[in-house]
């Protein structure tokens, strides 16, 4: 049997990351079901090496010998992800004689910096999400300005992932915004497609309760939610509580709902002790009574908590897309979102969603309040956010897309 056939036949991938399947994750388990051999290799925690046919493979992480505060701890974090994943891969080359046919690499943390030393003949996808710089390229100018540590850090950030152009034989981008960050000469490597969300699990539900053995209120209450990995600045976590504030001191019909971390995932971390949430809420009069946070939930409560949310707040600064915001538009949530590049490419104002500038809280709250006052208009904007997701973001469209794209570069480098 020749290479193209046995490819064609049941193609090998490998999905390397820093800490777990991360975004491969359902397009992972969609290839296994269309008989794809399949395996998830990451840094993360501990898991079931065999489930529903995928192997899972953990690699040791390595601790950095310089300190967080010096630009050169990046590259080191770099260069010991690198060691540990490209042990891993030697000794399943050498020792188990595993070759994949493809691999499909988290780019920017080192881990796919060294597949190519272990298997050069396979092809290597390099999955990009960003680009640190505060450079409009399009525009040849600053976007704001920045100070000279963050511009030496930002650029040795920038050395990983840029050290993947020469290694890998396709990149892959899930937004036109996210891709438009990367130099033009980079950019031009690059190929936009979306992650892809599973519409058939985030979906309408007019039945749907919050009705958790953490928190039930009434089928008739009107509810505002709020869900992200962390809470911060970045992902507009206190202007959300300061629209949130504003439109409780003009009315009690509503509650609020909050599905996140304590803790800060993009940004600087505060000192221990200190966060976002205790932050605000010393800043402001806010009603707890009506303000229910809990840390991220199970999928099952998390997609619950969209199917019954009547307005869904993400906001975030010009930075990667949220998996969450395509989510809640398919579960036909009505987004809210910040008036910033990429909630933009998703939700358009008064079409599928709404869009704010969410430093001003007053705005914020006008927002919120034309959602609970005006169910007809706003079941519109659902069904259009819903559709644009089906339109371009369903997993059922995407995946098989995705599926093409990787067995025609299997194809290309067995040519």
């Amino acid at each position: 049997m020749t290479v193209a056939a046995s490819v064609a036949q049941r193609p090998r991938i490998l999905f390397l990351h820093l800490s777990g399947p991360g975004q491969f994750e359902f397009l992972g388990r969609w290839l296994a079901g269309q008989g794809w051999d399949v395996t998830f290799m990451h840094g993360g925690i501990d898991a079931d090496p065999a489930h529903d046919g995928i192997r899972t493979r953990r690699f040791a992480l390595r601790d950095t010998t310089i300190p967080t505060g010096d630009p050169r701890h990046i590259l080191d974090h770099a260069a010991q992800n690198c060691r540990g994943a490209t042990e891993l891969m030697f000794r399943m080359r050498h020792s188990e004689g595993y070759v994949p046919d493809v691999v499909v690499a988290h780019a920017g943390w080192g881990v796919g910096l060294g597949v190519k030393l272990v298997w050069p003949d396979c092809t290597y996808v390099a999955y990009h999400e960003w680009y640190y710089t505060d450079r409009n390229w399009d525009k040849r100018r600053a976007e704001k300005p920045a100070d000279l540590a963050v511009m030496i850090s930002d650029r040795m950030r920038n050395l990983p992932i840029t050290g993947e152009f020469d290694l890998a034989d396709a990149s892959w981008c899930p937004t036109l915004f996210q891709a438009s960050r990367f130099p033009p000469v980079l950019r031009r490597q690059i190929t936009v497609m979306p992650d892809g969300v599973d519409c058939d699990l985030h979906r309408p539900d007019p039945q749907a309760r919050i009705d958790f053995d953490w928190l039930r209120l009434p089928a008739d209450r009107p509810v505002i939610t709020y869900a992200t990995r962390g809470m911060e600045p970045l992902r507009g976590f206190p202007q959300f509580l300061r629209g949130v504030a504003r439109l409780q001191a003009r009315r009690d019909d509503f509650d609020t709902v909050i599905l996140a971390n304590d803790s800060v995932s993009y940004g600087r971390p505060l000192a221990r002790g200190d966060s976002w949430w205790l932050r605000m809420i010393d800043q402001l009069d806010l009603d707890h009574r009506r303000i229910h946070v809990n840390a991220m939930r199970p999928r099952d409560e998390y997609v619950r908590t969209l199917q019954a949310s009547h307005a869904h707040v993400y906001f975030t600064e010009p930075f990667v897309t949220s998996w969450s915001l395509s989510e809640a538009m398919a579960t036909g949530c009505l987004v809210i979102g910040s008036n910033t590049a990429p909630v933009r490419e998703l939700v358009r104002d008064m079409e599928n969603g709404l869009i704010v500038d969410m430093d001003d809280a007053d705005e914020v709250a006008d927002a919120m309040a034309w959602v609970l006052d005006n169910p007809g208009d706003a079941a519109d904007l659902r069904r259009a956010a819903r559709g644009t997701i089906l339109a371009d973001h369903d997993a059922a469209r995407v995946f098989p897309t995705k599926d093409a794209w990787l067995r025609a570069a299997i194809g290309a480098a067995v040519h």
